[in-house]
């Protein structure tokens, strides 16, 4: 089931009605829907929850993005706040555009007690704006921007901290991507590596195994497997026994015009005056 808008998930999850189309705060009420089976809102889901998992004490933030699938089941009636914000809301603010809102319900921030409470009095801040008879949306935004920017800072501290459960995913990432060429050099339909690939692989979104990656080397996972295909083609080109274009296949690129383009930027050479070097 799909919702175009705030309103209408609203209505089926038992939250009153939204006083805005873009953006939507409250506290969840006593009767919220307690399951579903897959659903996909068309907006950003920002939740904190509290009394959830194996440490009850915890609250735990979740994430969704447009059109992302969500489902859930629980016994007991949830209790926290959360934002609706429609994907237009932050196209047009740019500086709300944060990674993590990508990240998926299943890569949740675990609050640490005073974390919670910086983050609790900026929801409870911003549902006192929100429930105002005419409330400012500049405010919101603002208090949206903090909660955001709060966030990314504890997601940065949760990724050092958990540095066994992180590092694991970090080196498959290198594995798998070592052997990406290895592992598809008799495809006749080699695809370009790409982040979405290895997300899927490793059971998680883009957006998060590119802050990780980026976290534990400095760089996001697009510039390492960018330097992975270059160092690729240059194994290759020094053979010269194919054309540019057809090394540009060999990566699985649709058009050589593409791979030629990386490469420079790579490098600041074109394939033809690395081989000609």
């Amino acid at each position: 089931m799909k919702f175009d808008t705030i309103k209408s998930f609203n209505e089926y999850t038992n939250v009153r009605g939204p006083k805005h189309e873009f953006i939507d705060i409250g506290a969840y009420p006593p009767d919220f829907l307690l399951s579903s089976n897959p659903v996909y809102p068309n907006f950003y889901r920002i939740s904190i929850k509290y009394g959830l998992e194996d440490d009850k004490e915890k609250g735990y933030m979740y994430f969704s993005s447009p059109n992302q699938s969500i489902e859930w089941k629980t016994d007991t009636p949830w209790n926290g706040y959360f934002i609706n914000i429609t994907k237009d809301l932050i196209s047009n603010n740019q500086h709300l555009k944060y990674s993590f809102l990508n990240y998926g319900l299943h890569e949740a921030l675990t609050l640490k007690k005073e974390e919670e409470i910086i983050i609790t009095q900026h929801f409870r801040a911003a549902l006192e704006e929100y429930n105002k008879e005419v409330f400012s949306k500049d405010l919101l935004l603002a208090y949206c921007n903090l909660i955001f920017a709060h966030v990314s800072e504890f997601y940065r501290r949760q990724f050092g901290e958990r540095k066994e459960q992180y590092n694991k995913i970090v080196k498959d990432f290198f594995s798998l991507l070592d052997n990406y060429y290895a592992r598809h050099e008799k495809s006749i339909d080699i695809i370009q590596p790409s982040v979405n690939y290895f997300a899927k692989k490793l059971n998680v979104t883009p957006n998060y195994l590119s802050d990780l990656v980026k976290f534990y080397t400095g760089k996001p996972a697009l510039e390492h497997i960018h330097l992975h295909i270059v160092e690729a083609a240059k194994s290759l080109l020094i053979l010269k026994k194919n054309t540019v274009s057809e090394i540009a296949y060999q990566l699985g690129f649709e058009y050589p015009n593409y791979f030629s383009r990386l490469f420079r930027k790579v490098t600041g050479k074109s394939p033809t005056g690395y081989t000609n070097q």
